[in-house]
């Protein structure tokens, strides 16, 4: 398959948009009413068990018949004013948690405790009395001051639980924070290793286009005009990481055309790449600072024509992918490593971890080769140790 096939506006055609792949969110339902509705639930729940589990003690009693309907008053009177003292609750530690630099505030909530039972107290026993009135020796005052005992412990069992709930809670946001930190981290780290690359391949560029200018203007100006495409693909994939192997094979067409009318036929370029292969996601500009490695030290530096050549392979749960010159080589005191190929090496652990692997093969006078290896799945990237 040769390179001319790929150009930059079927890459324009072929690519989807952006915002197409931009998942629409969910609309869930409203926090406050999801959780009330928990907390409500919840209440309920322990209502209903009480309520059996009171049936239960009156049939293995024999006592007397089971008074459904006041055994089921009795027991929402008393589970169910905990569903708003259990929403202030909620709302209190999430605006005071009580934890470690926060332990001054137990003696606030020890008072707010009280006054909540006393409240609670004083609006059950009133309506207790409305309803199924106590016996005469029971004093409304005396049962109201008995039973704050018992809401109390209740109480601080309510809290407690509640705060539990909060500090996990207060975790894994701070776990998901740390996490969505760190891809963005590594996401900034992959945006400055790409802007690294551009300057340093722009000055590059426009020294050819100068050193042509004085001999073939007509050349230049089309030099000029392929690198305003290759720099308009860059901007309009500023945020992209990753796009498919055909993708790439377009981005590179720009830079192609600029390298042929530079070295003319003295510079041959073949593209061999499996079309099983085309939908592979590469890093997007993987190939143009290879080849542009490949031609400054291996083709630019010895006399004659020069070959260079893109390959692309499946090699099991790897992609391997090759970029060769029969170029001057490697020198024997000197690896050929500048900025576009360190930077690549970097992208490549940034994106797959040890999964990846840049390797750099040559020898004097015979030629060079660089090998990408890519993982094929995501997987298989996380389960190399990084």
């Amino acid at each position: 398959m040769d390179s001319s096939t790929f150009t930059a506006d079927q890459s324009r055609a072929s690519a989807p948009p952006i915002s197409a792949a931009v998942a629409q969110p969910r609309v869930d339902q409203p926090k406050w009413l999801r959780e009330g509705l928990i907390i409500v639930g919840i209440w309920t729940l322990c209502t209903l068990v009480s309520v059996f589990n009171g049936a239960i003690h009156n049939s293995v009693s024999d006592t007397q018949p089971t008074d459904w309907r006041r055994l089921l008053t009795l027991n929402v009177l008393e589970w169910e004013l905990m569903v708003p003292v259990t929403w202030l609750l909620v709302w209190l530690v999430r605006r005071w948690p009580i934890g470690p630099g926060h332990w001054q505030l137990a003696p606030h909530y020890a008072v707010i405790l009280t006054l909540m039972g006393a409240i609670k107290s004083a609006i059950y026993f009133p309506l207790r009395q409305a309803t199924y009135p106590l016996p005469h020796e029971y004093t409304l005052s005396g049962m109201i001051i008995k039973g704050l005992v018992y809401q109390l412990v209740e109480l601080a069992a309510v809290l407690g639980v509640v705060q539990a709930i909060e500090y996990g809670r207060s975790l894994r946001q701070g776990q998901l924070r740390a996490t969505q930190l760190e891809a963005r981290l590594a996401q900034a780290r992959l945006e400055i290793l790409r802007s690294e690359l551009q300057p340093h391949f722009l000055f590059n560029a426009l020294h050819a286009i100068s050193a042509l200018m004085h001999r073939n203007v007509e050349a230049a100006d089309e030099m000029i005009t392929h690198l305003g495409d290759l720099l308009r693909l860059s901007l309009e994939r500023k945020s992209v990481q990753e796009v498919p192997l055909r993708e790439e094979l377009a981005v590179l067409e720009p830079y192609l055309s600029i390298v042929r009318i530079r070295f003319g036929d003295r510079l041959s370029i073949n593209v061999d790449v499996d079309q099983s292969l085309l939908e592979f996601k590469v890093p997007l500009f993987l190939l143009q600072p290879l080849v542009e490695n490949a031609i400054r030290h291996g083709i630019a530096r010895r006399a004659g024509a020069g070959r260079i050549e893109i390959r692309a392979r499946a090699l099991g749960d790897f992609v391997q992918i090759t970029v060769f010159d029969d170029g001057a080589g490697l020198s024997q005191n000197a690896i050929r490593e500048g900025i576009g190929l360190s930077n690549t090496k970097m992208r490549l652990e940034q994106l797959y971890g040890s999964a990846a692997e840049l390797v750099l093969k040559g020898h004097p006078e015979s030629g060079t080769e660089v090998l990408v290896t890519i993982p094929t799945s995501r997987a298989k990237a996380v389960e190399q140790p990084a």
